[in-house]
């Protein structure tokens, strides 16, 4: 990954904007020498995105999963001691 500093960046910024839509190339921006931003193709941020949705959507199944076990019987429960079972909650 290339690395600017800001003004320079600043400076080229369409010309970076084409290596980054024509490459795919993510090209880092420091100001003061500490990383600031990073330019990256939008599709890659698409991706990113929804890898996060994703994992966060099964991040939920896991904690429902998990919460669920608790209530599972070891054994196959008849509806009346289902219906027993609820109301001692």
């Amino acid at each position: 990954m290339k690395a600017y500093g800001a003004f320079e960046a600043k400076t080229h910024f369409s010309q970076l904007l084409a290596i980054v839509e024509r490459t795919g190339e993510e090209i880092l921006i420091r100001k003061r020498g500490k990383d600031v931003a990073v330019l990256i193709p939008y599709g890659k941020k698409e991706d990113s995105e929804r890898e996060r949705k994703a994992q966060g959507i099964l991040s939920n199944f896991k904690m429902i999963r998990e919460s669920q076990k608790e209530y599972r019987p070891a054994r196959k429960m008849t509806a009346r001691e289902m219906v027993d079972f609820g109301r001692k909650r």
